[in-house]
């Protein structure tokens, strides 16, 4: 019993640590691998930033270089205005009529009109949907019907309107995109039987 526990002592004493040259190599090993992992982590990351950074970039250039939606003005009178049927004390229907034309190259999908009334700051929101789909350099009459009051949706009087803004939709890779740089503002909004005349 004696022999084996020298023959272990012998075997565990005769055993060497792992040199400092391969200790170094396992450590720089060690490294690079973690570098590696890291890398591509990092890489995809990079791809996919830098891929959305370039559609938002797409999208904002289409919007600025390729559209523009404007009211029409006559003899420096803009077409747009409003009718009304509003009695003495409530809320009445009201009717927005505007000529609005695409002055670039690419077509407009849709146009989202938003409308602020006298009464409020809310906006209303309503999409002209298909009907507002305009060519290059084409013109259209539009209207948008509205309640003044809580028959507006938004439960409250809009009243008379004093701001429209137009929002044209495009399509950017089989995408709808609103280009809300390139809307149209229209302000100081008449009655139409002062603008029609």
């Amino acid at each position: 019993m004696k022999d084996y526990k020298n023959k272990a002592i012998r075997m565990f004493a005769s055993r060497r640590a792992v040199s400092p040259l391969i200790a170094t190599v396992l450590l720089i090993a060690f490294a690079v691998a973690l570098g590696a992992v890291v890398m591509n982590w990092g890489r995809g990351y990079v791809e996919d930033t830098a891929n959305i950074a370039r559609e938002r970039s797409d999208i904002e250039v289409k919007c600025a270089s390729e559209v523009d939606v404007s009211i029409v003005d006559i003899d420096s009178v803009p077409q747009v205005c409003y009718n009304s049927s509003a009695g003495s004390g409530g809320p009445g229907n009201y009717s927005l009529e505007f000529i609005v034309e695409n002055k670039k190259i690419k077509n407009v999908e849709s146009i989202q009109a938003r409308i602020i009334g006298d009464k409020t700051r809310v906006p209303l929101t309503v999409s002209l949907g298909d009907n507002s789909n305009l060519t290059t350099s084409e013109a259209k009459f539009m209207n948008i019907s509205y309640n003044g009051g809580s028959g507006s949706g938004l439960g409250l009087d809009i009243g008379v309107p004093q701001q429209l803004k137009l929002t044209p939709t495009i399509k950017v890779g089989g995408t709808d995109v609103a280009c809300a740089s390139s809307a149209e503002i229209a302000t100081n909004i008449k009655p139409c039987t002062d603008v029609w005349t």
